[in-house]
Order: C-alpha cells, then structure tokens, then sequence
C-alpha cells in the first residue's frame, strides 16, 4: 500500500513462502505473488536459480527486504536489482536503513520506504477478503444466537505461548450470555473438540480447520471480539479492525507483535523472567509456566465484560 502511494504507476510484485502467500490474495497494491520455499533445503536449492531467472527478467527498478536474511540478499543481487534496501544488517544492500527496536513491526516495516516520501504513510494493516471468503465464512454463524460474538483460537506453535487447554474450558463456561466460536487450523481441531467437551457445553462452535486464512479473516471480522495467544489471529484480528485480547507469556510488547488497535488489550502478567524468548518455546526454561498460569480465567471474564460495557 505504501508502496503505491509513494510511486502510483509502480508495478508491485511480492515474494513471499508458500504458507503466507495467501495471506496476499485479492490486494488491489500488488501485481503478482513468487513463492520460495526457504524452510525446506531440497526445495530452496531446486527452485532457486529458476526463481532468480523469472525475477530476473521482470527487471526491476527497486527492491525492499523485510527479512533480513543472506538468502534475500542473494535472490536481489542476483536478480539483477540495482537498488537493493534492506535493514542496516542485512548484506550486499544499496541502501541500508536503521532499525528503530521500539517500534511496532508495522511502523518499522514503513522505515523501509519512509526515506522515500515526506508523506505520512498509512500504517494499518489489512486483508482482503472476497464475496466466497465472507460467504464461506457467514455459512458457520449459528441462528439465533445472543448478540455478541467471540472467537477464541488456543493453539500457537510454541507450547509456552499458549494459555492452558483448562483455562479455556473455564473461560468458555462462564461466557454463556455469548456465541463462541474456536477458531485455528487443521491441526487444532483435536484440541477444540476437547476443550468443548470438556465444557459440557453444545452451543460452542468449532471452526477450526473449516475455513483458509482469508475465510478466517472473514469470520472474525463478523466477531465483536477476539481471544487468542501471541499468535496468527491476534494480527488476523488487527487486519479485519475486530478488537483482540491477546495472552502474552514469554513474549513481551517491545518485541514489535503486538495487538495495536484502541479496544485490544494484552493478557499478561509482570514477571522477572519475562521474557524468555522471542518466539516463546517448547517448555518454560524454569518450569512453573507461571505467565499464563497467573492470568487468571475469572479476571479475563471480567475483562471481557467490561470491554463490552465500554465498547459495544
């Protein structure tokens, strides 16, 4: 988006791994996804010289890199790119930009481009959903259900970045007077089910698995609220301006991630020991897990309670 405002008649064209590229469907800013299956070596070393040669003939003016990385160096050094902008640790770049650690990941993306214009750029972030994606969505919502809707996601890649299974089962317990939708995908589904079981309770919804980024994006744009660790649908939620409430244990603000809009609120509590990681992990190094063990389901309650008294 910035990018079409500082240049208007510019060409975007956005490379991006396979699992994000959807995330880009139907932006009206660009002109074409590449995909580059970094994570995976066979696939990296078999598809990189034919991505660099496709890239190369598009014979691009300019070129931004968001990640850091030597494998993005390469991909714009040898695609022939003479001006080449990336962070100031980044390598074989044209021009190197300061990296202001304060900043939420958004506004230190515009840094990238910021030098190019006097402009003050828009920095919301966005998704955009097409007619299927809300019709697919729209397909899941229950009749006659009570007037304020929430979807809750409780999975996360990271075991310590996600609020405790139980603690979801007594949240979801005393948020009767909603609809409640669990959200996540395919893999999450299992957990789902279990929480809802566990619950007792026949008028939750499980969505996860059901519906691709873009339909989820479109779900929880029909939610009033969204619950959630430090992971996908907290952004998901700040892209479809639906309000979030976002667990944050190992993790922390300065980290850039995160939920930025006015009605959002981080879940957290203040601990010496956090944090522990940037991407949270596997276990917690001390072994009491105690910055999701001490939120506390009845004071998120009543959290979300006064967030609708307040913002509804």
């Amino acid at each position: 988006m910035a990018l079409k405002e500082i240049w208007p008649d510019a060409i975007v064209d956005v490379l991006a791994i396979p699992e994000t590229a959807s995330v880009l469907k139907n932006n009206p800013y660009i002109n074409k996804v590449y995909t580059f299956d970094k994570r995976k070596k066979a696939n990296k070393l078999r598809s990189f010289f034919p991505l660099v040669s496709a890239l190369r003939r598009n014979k691009y003016d300019i070129s931004f890199s968001i990640q850091s990385s030597l494998t993005s160096s390469l991909i714009m050094l040898l695609s022939g790119i003479k001006k080449r902008v990336g962070y100031e640790t980044q390598k074989l770049l044209t021009t190197k930009v300061s990296l202001d650690r304060s900043l939420h990941i958004r506004d230190r993306v515009l840094l990238l481009v910021q030098g190019f214009t006097n402009k003050k750029l828009n920095n919301e972030t966005a998704v955009y959903c097409n007619a299927f994606d809300i019709k697919k969505a729209k397909s899941l919502l229950t009749d006659n259900e009570p007037s304020m809707k929430i979807a809750m996601a409780p999975a996360s890649v990271w075991a310590t970045k996600k609020w405790p299974e139980d603690n979801f089962v007594d949240l979801l317990k005393k948020c009767t007077d909603y609809s409640i939708y669990l959200i996540g995908g395919a893999d999450d589904y299992d957990l789902c089910e279990r929480i809802i079981h566990k619950t007792g309770l026949a008028t939750i919804t499980n969505c996860a698995g059901k519906l691709s980024i873009l339909e989820s994006c479109a779900l929880i744009k029909e939610m009033d609220l969204v619950v959630c660790n430090d992971s996908a649908p907290l952004h998901m939620a700040n892209a479809v301006k639906t309000d979030v409430f976002a667990f944050f244990g190992p993790t922390v603000q300065k980290f850039g991630c995160y939920p930025y809009r006015n009605g959002d609120k981080m879940l957290e509590v203040e601990l010496d020991c956090r944090p522990c990681g940037k991407h949270g992990g596997n276990q917690c190094p001390l072994n009491h897990h105690r910055c999701m063990l001490d939120v506390k389901p009845e004071a998120v309650y009543e959290e979300i309670k006064q967030h609708f008294l307040t913002h509804k």
